[in-house]
């Protein structure tokens, strides 16, 4: 009898075991201790309500993981440490941006992973710390925002607003439905204009900035104006006088014109060709006085320097060829254009030199 009662007790105490060790087994699967994670670094501005160790990391909706600690920082910044499965790693770059959300208002948060635009080739290793893309607006953030706005408001002026808003709208409701669907029609209208005035708003915006570029110059333009202004209105009298005798002056110019007009016309007329001539030919005038100040330079010594004089020794010779007629007349550019013949400064081929006679 003895025997069988310490048999029993010690089936009992196996059982009580056995369930313990269920139960601290399920706890450990279901808190992950046997896994060894890669554990990575979230820094973020806050983490928001409802935000605790073991709350889930997701990725394109598969948990990859979980909240491993979240410390708060002396700034206000919270760091949390997320322990994500090795199995999982192969599927997440090293670029990888997180988000704080919740599924609900009132929700657990988790840690939503999202692939960035361009997404990294290699794959996120341990001890990485993930950019924070933000967290969701709270409900305690819209009701503190929300206690802001009433706090502002004049109650008994909101209510007097809101009955007034109530009256206005009271039995009007075909006639704001009719507004509607009027303000449907002209904005479907409108819609197929909105890329042509999106373009004209670029151009509004363009023309402004050139405006705004160029405002210094029309502002000093102004204050260069205003003082022209005030300069005619100082010699206003000057000026009267200059606008009289303009006036006297053209008169006369009138009439000697007028007198003179067929005469003028005639000498313009016959100097026609002579000015033709020159314009043509106008382009040597600066080469020749280029030559002249330079043979100047060259002959000071000669000459007797620079001064406004002319020094110099003639000679007359004898048994020169005498002149002929025609074949000693200057000769004249005739078709060909203008050209300075090597001026200003000629070589010692292209200076002409006298023929010689016998000294007298």
């Amino acid at each position: 009898m003895t025997e069988s009662k310490s048999f029993v007790r010690l089936a009992g105490a196996g059982m009580v075991l056995a369930v313990l060790a269920a139960f601290g087994l399920t706890a450990a699967f279901y808190t992950h201790a046997f896994s060894h994670p890669l554990e990575v670094t979230l820094v973020t501005s806050r983490t928001g309500l409802v935000m605790d160790t073991g709350n889930v990391v997701k990725m394109r909706g598969i948990e990859v993981g979980r909240v491993g600690s979240i410390k708060a920082m002396p700034d206000g910044s919270a760091v949390l440490t997320l322990d994500l499965d090795r199995s999982q790693v192969a599927m997440i770059p090293a670029n990888v941006v997180a988000q704080i959300e919740a599924p609900t208002i009132f929700g657990a948060k988790f840690v939503a992973l999202s692939l960035p635009a361009t997404p990294s080739a290699a794959r996120i290793s341990a001890g990485a710390v993930i950019d924070n893309a933000g967290v969701t607006t709270e409900v305690n953030t819209v009701f503190k925002s929300l206690e802001g706005v009433l706090n502002s408001v004049n109650v008994a002026d909101l209510n007097v607003t809101l009955t007034s808003l109530a009256d206005a709208v009271r039995g009007r409701g075909t006639t704001i439905a009719d507004i509607a669907t009027q303000a449907d029609a002209y904005l479907t209208k409108l819609e197929p204009d909105l890329p042509q005035l999106r373009r004209d708003l670029l151009q509004v915006a363009a023309f402004g900035q050139l405006g705004l570029r160029i405002s210094p110059d029309l502002l000093q333009i102004l204050e260069n104006a205003t003082v022209t202004g005030k300069t005619v209105v100082t010699q206003q009298q000057a000026l009267d006088r200059l606008l009289v005798g303009l006036s006297l002056l053209g008169g006369e110019g009138v009439k000697v014109l007028g007198v003179n007009s067929t005469a003028l016309a005639e000498v313009l007329r016959e100097l026609r060709p002579t000015t033709s001539t020159l314009a043509a030919y106008s382009s040597e005038l600066p080469c020749f006085l280029e030559g002249l100040d330079k043979t100047r330079d060259i002959m000071a010594d000669v000459i007797g320097g620079k001064a406004n004089a002319l020094i110099g020794k003639v000679s007359i010779r004898g048994a020169l060829p005498p002149y002929t007629y025609p074949q000693d007349l200057p000769s004249y550019p005739q078709g060909r254009g203008p050209t300075c013949a090597g001026l200003p400064m000629l070589s010692k081929s292209q200076i002409p030199y006298p023929e010689r006679g016998t000294p007298q």
